[in-house]
């Protein structure tokens, strides 16, 4: 009898202690909040200003890196800085027509047509070639059928200006008369490819959108 009462008290004692037990601990739902490892390692507090710092890494990482400034993309993304309005389709179209202007002003003589598309430096070279030809009694003659490819391959800004270099490949009849109107150089129909390299180059600060020839090379 003495061995029942003793299981009895122990059987007392075990459920008073567990019923403390499942007090202090309660259920959990789903819905409560987590509760915190007690035996975790301390999080270390991050200041507000660190906190944007690694915000900003993170979208740091996330976008694009910037291309290399030296590059041909870091030059249009230094032209498109400088010139908002810049793009570069509407520029190479722009560019074809200053180039088919001025080949045929060259050949023809007539450079007040194209003055505005160049630079003053450049003006005086290709007059100077023009007054040659005319003192020689020759005349030139022109003829694109098309502007196979225009692509730019360098850009850049310096200072206030911006300067984009294009290369030009078309197909040209070039004639060379003398002064009996006789062909001293090319033939008729007879087309050649014809590779040209243009710089070009417009003030960023000026308020005429106005692209220039300053440099043409071949």
């Amino acid at each position: 009898m003495q061995v029942d009462i003793d299981i009895l008290v122990y059987a007392v004692i075990a459920a008073l202690l567990l019923g403390r037990f499942w007090a202090i601990l309660g259920t959990r739902s789903d819905n409560d909040p987590q509760r915190l490892n007690p035996f975790a390692p301390p999080r270390p507090s991050v200041p507000e200003n660190d906190a944007a710092a690694q915000k900003q890494g993170v979208l740091a990482r996330l976008l694009p890196p910037a291309p290399p400034p030296h590059s041909l993309a870091g030059g249009l993304a230094q032209v498109k800085t400088a010139i908002p309005s810049f793009e570069e389709k509407p520029f190479l179209q722009e560019s074809r027509d200053i180039f088919a202007s001025v080949v045929g002003a060259y050949a023809s003589g007539r450079l007040t047509l194209v003055n505005d598309f160049l630079s003053p430096g450049l003006m005086g070279n290709f007059q100077q070639s023009v007054n040659a030809r005319l003192a020689a009694g020759q005349t030139a003659e022109t003829r694109i059928s098309r502007i196979k490819e225009a692509e730019v391959i360098a850009a850049r800004v310096e200072g206030k200006n911006a300067y984009i270099t294009v290369r030009f490949v078309s197909e040209q009849q070039n004639l060379l008369r003398d002064n009996q109107n006789a062909i001293i150089g090319g033939a008729e129909g007879q087309y050649e490819e014809v590779t040209d390299i243009w710089t070009f180059a417009r003030d960023t600060q000026a308020s005429s959108p106005k692209w220039a020839v300053v440099e043409t090379r071949s």
